[in-house]
């Protein structure tokens, strides 16, 4: 539980910074942009990706509840999944990424538990629509069972992958 105590920290260090001064989803988005930033700077901890990838995905849902939620499970799926799958191999064995990105910071490599992170994501951010209103305080989830659970109900058993 290493890895989602990092995680847990990043995200909520970042949105500690916006906490009880915008709406939920303007929290959301100001503390991606903020871990977005200190990716860019060239920081390349896993742990760091997967709480920006994890505010992405929760501002999606919280801005637009279920469309943005499907949207962005979507776009993980696409994303975070397959086309970080096919990079991965791509970098390991030719030694090139395989598709541009912006900012200093390199892509991150596939791992199933910034996926999994993707999804818990999505389900915080749905709650934050529901249930946050005004400006309101936020808080980062400890573990991603919710993220697990939704990545083994669509059938993506990809944890026990390796690349």
């Amino acid at each position: 539980m290493a890895f989602d105590d990092d995680v847990n920290t990043w995200a909520q260090s970042a949105l500690d910074k916006y906490n009880g001064q915008y709406s939920a989803s303007d929290i959301n988005m100001n503390a991606c942009t903020y871990l977005y930033d200190i990716r860019d700077q060239g920081n390349t901890d896993l742990a760091l990706a997967a709480a920006s990838h994890y505010l992405h995905c929760r501002y999606m849902a919280s801005l637009s509840f279920s469309f943005g939620a499907t949207v962005a499970a979507i776009a993980s799926l696409g994303y975070d999944g397959v086309l970080k799958a096919i990079d991965t191999l791509v970098k390991k064995y030719c030694s090139f990424d395989l598709y541009s990105h912006y900012g200093m910071q390199p892509t991150s490599t596939f791992s199933p538990f910034i996926l999994a992170w993707d999804f818990q994501g999505l389900t915080d951010g749905c709650l934050d629509f529901v249930t946050c209103w005004g400006n309101t305080t936020l808080t980062s989830s400890a573990h991603c069972y919710a993220g697990m659970f939704l990545l083994n109900l669509a059938g993506a058993n990809i944890l026990s992958m390796s690349v």
